[in-house]
Order: C-alpha cells, then sequence, then structure tokens
C-alpha cells in the first residue's frame, strides 16, 4: 500500500487522531483485518472500505476519513453490518441536522451510502438500506454555490479600505496576495518563503494544494509587491510568508483574515459592501482573466485546475510565458483600478450608476 500522500497537510486539515486511525489502517494486513467472518461490525467493515476504496481512489482520504471517524463510527460503530437499517441511519443524519451541520450531514450521509453499496458487492450484507436515497433527502436540495464578484469599484474599495483598520501586515498583503495570485486563502496562508524565487520570478507551491498536483506560478508586478511587503514585515525571520504576529513560528490562520474581512463590511460608517470572504476574491480574479480575453487553457492552468476532455493526458505544456502574459495583464488591470483618485472615478456594476459609500466613510479622503 502506497504511503499516504501529503500526511503532513494533511494533518493541517483534520485532527491527529484521524491521521493517527487512517494510518493504522494503511499498515495493518489485509487478512489480520478480515477475520470477523459474516457477524463484522460497522466499525471492523469500515476499515476494508477504506484500506481497500478510499486510500486507493481518495486524493485526499483524510477528508472522508475525518467524517467517518468524527460523525459515523460514535453512532453506529459497534452495530453489527447486517442489522442496519434505514431508520437507525437517518436518526443519524438527523442528529447532526439537529444541530445545524446540513454539509456535514450530506457528506456523511454520502460516504454512509458509498460505503454501504461498497459492502453490498463485496458481500458483507445482502443490500443497501440507503441504495434508493438520494442527498437532497438528507437536509433538502444543496445550496446554489457561492456567485460573489468584486466590481471594479468594490475591488477600490477592499485594496485601500485595508488600510483604514489596525490590521498586522500580515492580514492585509495576504488577501491583497489572493485577490492578485487567484490563489485558495490556504495556499497563500501555508506558503513558505522558499517557494518563491523572485528574481526567476517563479512561484513553486509544488503539490501543496487542493487537488496536490505540482503547480508552478509566475510572479506578475502586484504579486511581487505583496510578497516583499511580507517579506519586510517578517521581524521573526520565520519561514513562514505570512507569520502569525501571535507566534511567527505558525502561518496567519485563516480565521484571521476571514475575520479582518467581516469586521471590515460591519462598520457600515466606513463600508457598504454586499458581504464578501476571501475566498471570493479569487472567484473575482477568475472572472477578470475572462473578461481581459485570456484563454479557458490559461485560466486553468492559473487556477491549478485540471484540463478538459484528451487534453488532459496528452496536453503536457507548463504554460508558464502565458500565464505570465495573464497575470501580468490582470496585475496591470487591477494597478489601473486602485491607482484611480477615488472609488466614485471607477466603473461599478452598470455606467452611470456608481458604488455608493457613507458619507462618513474615510475612504472619501484618499487621494
Amino acid at each position: 500500500m502506497p504511503p499516504i500522500q501529503g500526511l503532513d497537510n494533511a494533518s493541517d486539515n483534520v485532527g491527529r487522531h484521524v491521521i493517527n486511525y487512517l494510518d493504522s489502517i494503511r499498515q495493518a494486513k489485509l487478512h489480520e483485518m478480515d477475520n470477523f467472518g459474516d457477524d463484522g461490525t460497522v466499525s471492523q467493515v469500515i476499515k476494508l472500505w477504506i484500506k481497500l476504496s478510499l486510500l486507493l481512489t481518495r486524493r485526499r482520504p483524510e477528508i472522508a476519513v475525518a467524517s467517518v471517524v468524527n460523525h459515523i463510527l460514535p453512532y453506529i460503530g459497534n452495530d453489527r453490518l447486517d442489522g442496519l437499517n434505514r431508520l437507525t441511519l437517518n436518526r443519524m443524519f438527523n442528529a447532526l441536522l439537529a444541530e445545524g451541520k446540513i454539509s456535514a450531514a450530506k457528506r456523511t450521509f454520502a460516504l454512509s451510502k458509498q460505503f454501504l453499496s461498497w459492502a453490498e458487492n463485496q458481500g458483507y450484507m445482502a443490500s443497501s438500506p440507503l441504495s434508493s436515497m438520494k442527498r437532497r433527502d438528507v437536509g433538502g436540495n444543496n445550496k446554489p454555490p457561492r456567485q460573489r464578484v468584486l466590481s471594479d469599484a468594490e475591488i477600490w474599495v477592499f485594496w485601500h479600505g485595508l488600510d483604514q483598520w489596525a490590521l498586522s501586515e500580515q492580514c492585509r498583503w495576504t488577501l491583497r496576495l489572493c485577490l492578485v495570485s487567484a490563489r485558495r486563502p490556504d495556499e497563500v496562508l501555508k506558503a513558505k518563503r522558499e517557494e518563491f524565487m523572485l528574481e526567476q520570478g517563479i512561484w513553486h507551491q509544488g503539490t501543496r494544494n487542493k487537488s496536490q498536483r505540482d503547480h508552478t506560478l509566475p510572479i506578475s508586478p502586484l504579486m511581487a509587491l505583496c510578497i516583499q511587503r511580507l517579506d519586510a514585515a517578517n521581524h521573526w525571520d520565520s519561514p513562514w510568508l505570512a507569520p502569525s504576529p501571535k507566534d511567527p513560528s505558525s502561518p496567519l490562520s485563516r480565521g484571521a483574515i476571514t475575520q479582518a474581512l467581516r469586521r471590515m463590511i460591519r462598520d457600515k460608517s466606513q463600508f457598504s459592501l454586499p458581504a464578501f470572504t476571501p475566498r471570493d476574491l479569487r472567484r473575482t480574479a477568475r472572472t477578470r482573466l475572462a473578461a481581459l480575453g485570456i484563454s479557458n487553457d490559461v485560466a486553468r492552468k492559473i487556477m491549478n485546475h485540471a484540463l478538459e476532455g484528451i487534453d488532459r493526458i496528452y496536453d503536457r505544456h507548463d504554460y508558464l510565458p502565458q500565464m505570465m502574459q495573464a497575470l501580468t495583464a490582470l496585475s496591470e488591470e487591477i494597478s489601473r483600478i486602485i491607482h484611480h483618485d477615488s472609488y466614485r472615478e471607477v466603473k461599478h456594476h452598470y455606467d452611470g450608476v456608481p458604488l455608493s459609500m457613507p458619507t462618513t466613510s474615510l475612504l472619501h479622503t484618499i487621494v
């Protein structure tokens, strides 16, 4: 069995108890695990499923296993697998729904259904009690995906508004780097200084990302500015690009930048923007790339998304020159926006309909 990929990164996403549980399964011999005859418990059989299915097919098995360990095993782990029924399982999902954990309930349902289908196919049970249920049957239909994208004027307010708050330089420039690099917040927060080669204009992120695909990104002028400001604010010589001011041996937390945006947006005397999150900055950048005429293949490479169709197999080009051109164009576009004297000079959603801001906002005084 191959080792779990990205074990160090995995422990950042789930508890150490999950990693220990997963590693114990990886190291166990199959004949030692499958020795319970025809009356196995959920806990016994689910270990086999993890070993023979999740570890072989999932890039990040620890995410699924966290739901198994935290939500499935405590409720039905000691039950006999062939004695499970739909009512027992729905009570498990309902317990999560009653706590308002709709996403966790849906995720637990999906994993339970996948596990029970595997167990049925393997012959550990006659039929799965969840075979006719669908994800929407637990907690209703899924929420539509977020669509929040910042307009030009909102980008101006976001960029300059960060200077109106008593934030750490780490918070301020990390948020800006999320926008200009089109990265997920965690990809910036967990970045180490050794990843950046400013003279060569390269950020080698490696496999430290959601897809665990090796990724190298060119550094645009605004990206370089953000990186330089973060490096200058690193008074502790921490290995992290954005160390936590409270504990420089650790990176800045995602909660820190999320709370920074929330405090800004909640201050209606200074801002009147609809709420947005750090993740919405990535969507804003991707939308801007499309508006700049960047091809989908190049934009996908910047976002580290897989190419479509047969290109996923045969197109092995690194696209570095094209990504550099695209990210430079994005940098120039954002520079054009933020160098206006006022948000009132910048287009909002429609021509002739400016962004409305409170008269008490300090952003009126920026020149």
